[in-house]
C-alpha cells in the first residue's frame, strides 16, 4: 500500500444517469439472469451553498443495473422528496438531518419554531437514502423515518408518497418507522414504529400481503401487534430479526436525549448529537411472540451496539440471534464526511470494526419482561460467539432462509482503515470463509439470486456494486454463489458514490 489513499471519490456529490448506459459486459453472465439491482444510498451532500457533515445526511440516490439476455444496463435517479427539492431550489436546506445542523425556516416566525412539539412538525425528514424493499408487489426507498417512496423499478421514477404518521389506520402515534422491514413468508410486512416522546414505545406493526393488486392502498389492513416499553429511554432501532414463532428486537444502550432534540436550534446541533451512551447499561434483546402479540421476555447482554442483523432462528430449545455488533456508538461518530473522505494512513485507525455475533436466548427463560435474563458467558468471558469479524451490511438467501436455521451469510470486509475493500461469505457451521477482492475496488452491499434450479442454498449468483478508484469506473460484479468466483461483470465509465442497501427485482 502506499503512503496514503484517497476516498474522497466514494462520498462526493453526483449528477443523477436518468437515461440508461449500455455497460460493456466482460465474461459470461449466466442465462437465466434477468432482472434489476437496485442500491440506494447518499448521493448528494450540498444544498446550494452548505456541505452536510454526516454521510447519512446525503440525498437519496437510486442505482440500477438492468440485466437482460446477456446484457446489462446502468441508470440512476434520485428519489424526489421534499428534502431533494430543496437541496435544488434553496441555498440551505430546512429539512432535519442526521449529522448536520438545519437554519430555520425563515417563512416561521420565532415562536412557532420555539413551541413545535416535535421537530417532525416543522419539516418533514423525508430523505429516503438507505434502503430498497417490496410492500404489496411494489418497490419502496426508505430510511428511519415516518415517509416512505414508491418507485418504478424499471425507470426509478418516484411514482408516490407514503406518510405512516399520517396514513397508518387506527390512532397509532407513529413518528419513525425503521429502514429495515421484515418480509414473511405470506407477503406481510412487519416493522418496528419508534415514538419520540416523553411515553416513547417501540410499536411492532404488521402490513398484509395485497389482496386486490396495484390499486390497494399500501397500508390497508396494518394493524399493531405489540408495544415494547424502552429500557431507559428511546433508544435507536436501525433493524431487528424473526424467527418462525418469534419477533427479537435489540435494544443497545444508546438512547435520545429528549432535552437535547428540543433545543438543537438553540445548540445548533443534528439528530447524531441527541443520543447519548449510557455508562454500564447492559443491552437488551427483546423478545415477541409473533402468534400472540405479546411481550414475553427480555435477555440482557454486555453492552453492544448494531444496525443491522444477519438472520434469527429457532433450533434445540434457543433462538439463536446472528447479528453485525460494535462495542459501542463510536461508529456514529466515525462517519462523518470529513473522516469518511480523509486518507487512509496506514496505522491510523479511521472506523470501529464490527464482528458477525451469534447470541443465544434460551427459550425456557422466557416470561422476564421486567429485569431480563441475563445471557451465560462462555469461557472466554463472552456472552456471544463471533461467526466472523470485520464485516458489515451482511445478507442471506432472504427468500427461502429468513428466520430458518441457515448455513451462509454474505457481507462487505472491514478493517479499522477502511471498509468495502472486499467481500466476503461465511460458512455458520464451520466458521470457514472464502473472500473476493480487487486492488482499487470498494464493493457495496451484496445480494443473493437463487438460480431457478437450485437446490442447495448456496446454489445461484452474487451480486454486487463496485467502484474502482483508480480506473474510474462502475461496474456490477456476478459472482457465482457457491464457488465465489467471478462469472462476469457490467462495465460503466465513471464513479459513482458508495450505497447502502441492494435489492433485486424481476
Amino acid at each position: 500500500m502506499t503512503e496514503s489513499q484517497d476516498l474522497s471519490p466514494l462520498f462526493q456529490s453526483t449528477d443523477e444517469q436518468s437515461e440508461p448506459i449500455k455497460a460493456e459486459v466482460k465474461g459470461n453472465l449466466p442465462s437465466w439472469l434477468t432482472g434489476t439491482m437496485i442500491r440506494n444510498g447518499p448521493g448528494r451532500f450540498e444544498c446550494g451553498d452548505t456541505s452536510f457533515n454526516h454521510w447519512f445526511d446525503g440525498q437519496g440516490l437510486l442505482h440500477s443495473f438492468h440485466i437482460q439476455d446477456g446484457q446489462v444496463t446502468y441508470s440512476s435517479k434520485f428519489v424526489r422528496s421534499e428534502s431533494y427539492a430543496d437541496t435544488k431550489k434553496r441555498k440551505n436546506s430546512i429539512h432535519l438531518e442526521f449529522g448536520s445542523f438545519i437554519a430555520p425556516d425563515p417563512c416561521q416566525n420565532i415562536f412557532d419554531r420555539f413551541v413545535s412539539k416535535f421537530w417532525m412538525d416543522e419539516v418533514p425528514f423525508d430523505n429516503a437514502f438507505d434502503t430498497v424493499f417490496t410492500l404489496k408487489n411494489r418497490v419502496f426507498a426508505a430510511a428511519d423515518s415516518n415517509i416512505i417512496f414508491e418507485i418504478d423499478p424499471k425507470t426509478l421514477d418516484t411514482l408516490d408518497k407514503v406518510d405512516f404518521a399520517k396514513e397508518f389506520p387506527g390512532d397509532a402515534n407513529i413518528k419513525f418507522t425503521t429502514a429495515h422491514p421484515q418480509l414473511t413468508e405470506d407477503g406481510s410486512l412487519i416493522n418496528i414504529s419508534v415514538t419520540h416522546a416523553e411515553d416513547s414505545t417501540y410499536d411492532i406493526i404488521e402490513i398484509p400481503a395485497s389482496k386486490t393488486g396495484k390499486d390497494e392502498h399500501p397500508l390497508e389492513g396494518s394493524k399493531m401487534i405489540c408495544s415494547i416499553p424502552p429500557t431507559n429511554g428511546v433508544g435507536y432501532i436501525h433493524s431487528f430479526c424473526i424467527t418462525e414463532n418469534y419477533i427479537v428486537v435489540p435494544e443497545a444502550p444508546l438512547v435520545l436525549n429528549l432535552w437535547e432534540a428540543y433545543v438543537h436550534r438553540l445548540k445548533e446541533s443534528g439528530v447524531a448529537d441527541w443520543f447519548q451512551w449510557i455508562k454500564n447499561e447492559r443491552g437488551r434483546f427483546h423478545v415477541v411472540d409473533r402468534k400472540e402479540g405479546t411481550h414475553v421476555g427480555i435477555f440482557t447482554a454486555d453492552p453492544f451496539f448494531t444496525f443491522h442483523q444477519v438472520n434469527a432462528f429457532e433450533r434445540e430449545g434457543k433462538i439463536y440471534v446472528d447479528t453485525c455488533c460494535f462495542h459501542d456508538h463510536t461508529i456514529i461518530k466515525q462517519t462523518y464526511l470529513h473522516n469518511m473522505r480523509s486518507p487512509i494512513i496506514p496505522g491510523v485507525k479511521k472506523l470501529d470494526i464490527p464482528d458477525i455475533r451469534r447470541y443465544e436466548l434460551p427459550l425456557k427463560e422466557l416470561g422476564d419482561v421486567k429485569d431480563g435474563k441475563p445471557l451465560d458467558k462462555g469461557p472466554d468471558g463472552l456472552d456471544y460467539t463471533v461467526l466472523h469479524p470485520g464485516v458489515e451490511f451482511p445478507t442471506i438467501n432472504n427468500t427461502e432462509k429468513n428466520g430458518k436455521p441457515y448455513k451462509f451469510f454474505y457481507g462487505v470486509g472491514a478493517d479499522n482503515q477502511k471498509w468495502f475493500s472486499h467481500l466476503v461469505k461465511v460458512n455458520t457451521d464451520t466458521k470457514e470463509y472464502v473472500t473476493w477482492a480487487e486492488p482499487g475496488g470498494f464493493a457495496s452491499e451484496p445480494v443473493f439470486v437463487k438460480a431457478p434450479d437450485g437446490k442447495d442454498e448456496d446454489d445461484g449468483v452474487v451480486l454486487s456494486c463496485v467502484i474502482n478508484i483508480p480506473d474510474e469506473t462502475t461496474y456490477l460484479l456476478v459472482l457465482d454463489a457457491k464457488e465465489f468466483k467471478e462469472l462476469g461483470r457490467g462495465v460503466v465509465k465513471g464513479l459513482t458514490p458508495m450505497s447502502f442497501h441492494t435489492g433485486f427485482f424481476t
